[in-house]
């Protein structure tokens, strides 16, 4: 684990059996996944589309879940649930809280590779 990172992106690599420079491409398709799903959330929260919202909600949860990217996988699965339950108290605040934690899961994945002099 390497804890100058939130994410543990080194033992990712290692526990898959790639390099750093193989699983960059991975992450570069993972930024590029949730960059598309926050402008789509955006939207449909926008336009009021529960139904979409939950969709998008569920895609992020699963390919977070899959990058071991705790803190989103957590809250989309709060959200998740709360949007199954119909209990929308504090949805408004769930999901800036998403946008704003996909937002830094971004930038800390950018900086690690950026570390490693790769771009993704």
């Amino acid at each position: 684990m390497d804890y100058n990172n939130i994410y543990d992106i080194a033992g990712f690599a290692h526990d898959l059996g790639l390099s750093i420079e193989d699983v960059s491409a991975l992450y570069a398709e993972l930024v590029n996944e949730l960059k598309s799903a926050l402008l789509e959330l955006k939207l449909f929260i926008y336009n009021k589309d529960l139904v979409k919202i939950q969709m998008i909600i569920h895609n992020i949860k699963g390919v977070s879940g899959n990058y071991r990217l705790t803190d989103i996988y957590d809250e989309t699965s709060k959200i998740n649930d709360d949007l199954k339950n119909k209990d929308y108290s504090e949805f408004k605040r769930d999901l800036n809280h998403l946008c704003n934690i996909t937002y830094t899961a971004i930038e800390e994945i950018t900086n690690f590779f950026k570390h490693k002099s790769i771009s993704i």
